[in-house]
């Protein structure tokens, strides 16, 4: 008896099965890997917000200082210069502080930073510094709260017992750019790679990932973190505003702000 084979129709219908059923699961195992990046994104915030708790419990009750230099780099008698021909200075940030309580430099980097190889600490206006020390990228940053030096506080390192409202004040936020803080002026900008995405990982959901003081980590769309602004300017915010919580922010001027943040594609 003959064995029959198959038709060419009946290959060209398992091919167009096939076809059909990979149309359909591609975009499902694109959807659950990407979902895998955000929950390891979101897991790197809950061990680097960790770790400043354990850093506190060390000094006295303080965050990290915000960023520090110390000599210029010289390699043989020439000092090293980056862009601008500013010199390169061996300059260490809060994250370079925070690594001892980590001990694994790629919990810096979330699996959905664009551009891995970019190095983590980048000074505009002065000096350029890299905190390059065991290979620690930026895809975090710390809110202008503490981590930035003009902050109340920041420059002898900003006392936890001053966080009036833990639960709701920001300690750890994503960010695609290579400042070692981002403040509320930020979040109507567009990072300088793609003028559709925000300074804030979106992850492709409208929302990035943010860190608190009482250590737990929850992802928000970033224009919602200035809450309604319904107070007055001069008086302490409401507790719906996640950045700071002295009196002082004026609420008209980050009104426009959030109104701009809304207008960034990725955070529709």
């Amino acid at each position: 008896m003959k064995r029959r084979g198959f038709t060419l129709i009946e290959l060209l219908v398992v091919i167009a099965i096939i076809a059909i059923l990979a149309a359909i699961l591609f975009p499902v195992f694109a959807k659950a890997r990407s979902q895998a990046r955000r929950t390891s994104c979101l897991s790197n915030m809950k061990q680097i917000g960790t770790a400043l708790l354990q850093y506190t419990q060390d000094y006295d009750e303080r965050m990290p200082l915000p960023a520090w230099a110390g000599t210029d780099d010289v390699v043989g008698n020439t000092p090293v210069t980056g862009w601008g021909n500013l010199p390169v200075r061996n300059r260490w940030s809060w994250r370079w502080a925070s690594q001892p309580y980590i001990r694994n430099a790629r919990i810096f980097l979330c699996p959905e930073w664009e551009i891995p190889d970019e190095p983590l600490f980048y000074d505009c206006c002065a000096t350029i510094g890299y905190d390059h020390r065991d290979g620690m990228r930026r895809s975090y940053a710390g809110p202008n709260n503490w981590a930035h030096p003009g902050a109340p506080g920041a420059s002898s390192g900003q006392r936890l017992a001053a966080v009036t409202r833990p639960a709701t004040i920001l300690m750890v936020i994503e960010s695609r750019e290579f400042y070692s803080d981002l403040g509320t002026w930020t979040l109507n900008w567009r990072v300088w790679f793609d003028s559709a995405k925000g300074m804030y990982n979106g992850h492709g959901t409208g929302k990035a990932n943010w860190a608190f003081f009482d250590g737990h980590v929850k992802a928000l769309n970033p224009c919602t973190t200035f809450g309604a602004l319904n107070w007055a300017p001069g008086q302490v915010p409401a507790d719906d505003f996640l950045w700071e919580w002295w009196s002082g922010p004026d609420s008209n001027v980050l009104r426009g702000w959030q109104q701009e943040c809304y207008q960034i594609p990725e955070y529709r």
